[in-house]
């Protein structure tokens, strides 16, 4: 059994569904290596698999979903005995970063264990019913991507309390200012007067908060968006390194190489190889509201 659905957003820029499905997969059903353009969670309702990413193994199980991040090569299979039945939601927004982490979802944890499993499968069927085009159903899905954000806040409050990351409102703000600056050659003084507050406090906040210094927050932020620029436009470098803050190119490049073990060039051709050879993926169906129910 496989069905899917995706969408169009019109309305909202922090957080809206790109697409969902469920899928009960064969024995050694495998996807990738690929990269996805949107964050992307796989919810697994029963049976086993394996999530490949960053030269790691993550065993899965019922009940444990993984986070799939935007242009990060990954791979997953189904268990050979006893194969998984997944859900899937994908997503995007200027905020999924902040939603996520507040999920206990992350760069550095990908995978978390959700008890909620009727709900999130039962949410993830009433999506998948309402996918005439019309804005009733688009704000009825967007309010059901919220509520399956919800359940995965509050199993990372039962669950995972020590390493539950609980941001502060200098933090919030600090993220949505670089958010909204970061092709600015902003700095974290400028920053830190944003906040009215000194550089050694914000400091403090961000490395308590996110284990990050601010400065090393804002090289990141810049990589990801260099990172998508690269794989996904035809700028040049010079206007790649213009886009992310950068006063001329050999600074952004050595900021990518230092990062990447790789010239922002050598990124592109890398990846732009990946995309022309990865199959069609299964999760995202070319058309505008749009379902299907295949039995296999």
């Amino acid at each position: 059994m496989y069905s899917s659905l995706e969408i169009e957003n019109q309305s909202f820029e922090d957080l809206y569904l790109k697409f969902c499905g469920m899928q009960e997969c064969s024995p050694n059903y495998s996807y990738g290596p690929a990269i996805r353009q949107n964050y992307l969670i796989h919810y697994c309702l029963k049976g086993k698999g394996e999530y490949h990413v960053n030269n790691k193994v993550y065993p899965i199980k019922t009940g444990d979903a993984f986070l799939i991040m935007p242009n990060v090569v990954t791979y997953y299979q189904a268990d050979h005995d006893d194969p998984w039945t997944y859900l899937w939601v994908g997503f995007d927004g200027n905020k999924s970063r902040l939603y996520l982490n507040r999920c206990n979802l992350n760069d550095n944890n990908l995978v978390i264990h959700c008890e909620y499993l009727d709900e999130l499968r039962e949410l993830t069927i009433s999506m998948l019913a309402h996918h005439k085009l019309s804005y009733s159903n688009e704000l009825f899905i967007q309010g059901q991507l919220f509520t399956f954000f919800s359940y995965l806040a509050k199993s990372a409050n039962v669950n995972y309390k020590v390493n539950k990351i609980n941001y502060n409102p200098y933090v919030d703000k600090a993220i949505e200012y670089i958010q909204n600056n970061y092709q600015y050659m902003v700095t974290v003084n400028e920053i830190a007067d944003y906040l009215s507050i000194n550089r050694s406090y914000l400091s403090t906040l961000f490395k308590k908060y996110l284990h990050l210094s601010p400065q090393e927050f804002l090289l990141r932020y810049r990589m990801i968006q260099a990172e998508e620029l690269l794989i996904n436009s035809d700028l040049t470098i010079n206007q790649i390194a213009f886009s992310c803050g950068y006063a001329n190119q050999l600074s952004f490049s050595k900021a990518f190489s230092n990062t990447h073990s790789l010239s922002p060039r050598d990124f592109r051709k890398q990846n732009k190889m990946i995309n022309n050879s990865r199959m069609n993926d299964p999760h995202a169906q070319k058309r505008r509201y749009a379902s299907q129910a295949v039995d296999k």
